[in-house]
């Protein structure tokens, strides 16, 4: 996106912060709160994302009546989303409590009553790449809003995160707490990844009795124009490694007509489903790091992307697992990497990154809606 029009997208967020969206607000704000009603807004898509649901159905057990606001901005037209933000707004400004897990304007664009909590889950565990606040690649300088106001709680997969989320979001202190990230308490129930199994068996039934090799890329350039770098390498892993395998490509979502392998798996889906995961600078590594499998970073582009990235750890000193940036040995990689991985390899990466990811993590963050 060129720098003109991001900049003139960016002024059109700030003056629908500071005119339309708090005026729809505050035409509600006098009626009582609805102390059951919970928010899960998003505006990346239609249907709620999977870091929400595990919180959406403890809070729906406990008695709270729980309302799904998505709505892809992208693809609603100016119209469209200017609807979405006006219903919003209002059922926002008598809501009790609020929960997003990606960017999400309309949160931030009023002077939010007390009553209501907001709760930021975040989409991603851990803390690889710099967002937020940290680059002007994510939140560029021309932007006058705020992407953080309003918001109660903030949650991480460790302690160690609790300050890099301070950084990105602007937070004071306290905001951001080290409960946990919802999606990954499923990883921690040993009857999980047989489900997972038997869902990936009736939707793909020639994946049976053969082992899974799963390629999780992020994506490069921006939300406008995203690709991915290496899959054609990966094309051809699949022919080395033979029948006995079955690898399975899913392109990040903003990737415009990207590979999504056995769609009607989820990403949670899949991961226990895997023998192996080869992925690139996506945080799914600090998730999958929690399974205790065989996993190697494909990074074909790595020398350009520590050059127009910035991290919050040393990429090349920091991962727990090999990283490869040749194409012509990463079959061989893979081969070394199954030969000799050893249980337990991850533990001071998990230690650091995901101590706060136990198993119980939704029923922390439902917890603070009860208090």
């Amino acid at each position: 996106m060129s720098t003109k029009k991001s900049a003139l997208k960016q002024y059109l967020k700030y003056i629908l912060q500071k005119t339309l969206l708090p005026i729809w607000y505050d035409s509600c704000r006098s009626k009582p709160i609805e102390e059951k009603l919970v928010l899960f807004a998003d505006s990346n898509g239609d249907c709620p994302p999977e870091s929400m649901l595990p919180l959406m159905a403890e809070l729906e057990k406990r008695g709270y009546r729980c309302e799904a606001w998505c709505c892809d901005f992208s693809a609603a037209g100016f119209g469209g989303m200017l609807k979405f933000m006006r219903a919003f707004m209002k059922r926002y400004a008598v809501a009790r409590g609020l929960v997003i897990c990606n960017y999400f304007v309309p949160a931030h664009a009023c002077r939010k009553r007390s009553e209501t909590l907001a709760v930021q889950l975040w989409h991603s565990c851990g803390a690889l790449k710099k967002f937020g606040y940290s680059t002007p690649d994510d939140i560029p300088p021309s932007y006058k809003g705020s992407v953080s106001r309003n918001i109660d709680l903030v949650t991480v997969s460790s302690p160690a995160c609790v300050p890099v989320f301070e950084e990105a979001f602007r937070l004071k202190k306290g905001v951001a707490q080290a409960l946990g990230v919802c999606r990954t308490d499923v990883f921690f129930d040993g009857e999980y990844a047989e489900k997972c199994r038997k869902k990936l068996h009736a939707a793909a039934p020639k994946t049976v009795g053969k082992k899974i090799l799963i390629y999780l890329p992020t994506f490069r350039g921006d939300a406008s124009h995203a690709y991915t770098v290496g899959v054609e390498e990966v094309e051809w892993l699949k022919k080395a490694l033979g029948e006995g395998w079955q690898v399975v490509i899913r392109e990040h979502p903003r990737v415009k007509n990207g590979v999504c392998d056995l769609p009607l798996l989820s990403t949670n889906e899949l991961l226990p489903c895997a023998d192996m995961l080869i992925t690139d600078y996506s945080s799914v590594i600090f998730e999958f790091s929690l399974l205790d499998k065989p996993m190697l970073l494909w990074c074909k582009d790595l020398e350009e992307y520590l050059s127009d990235r910035d991290f919050y750890l040393d990429f090349k000193r920091d991962m727990p697992c090999p990283v490869i940036t040749d194409g012509e040995k990463l079959a061989a990689a893979v081969a070394d990497e199954l030969a000799h991985f050893e249980k337990g390899r991850y533990a001071e990466f998990v230690k650091k990154y995901m101590s706060a990811c136990d198993g119980h993590s939704t029923e922390y963050v439902a917890d603070v809606f009860d208090k």
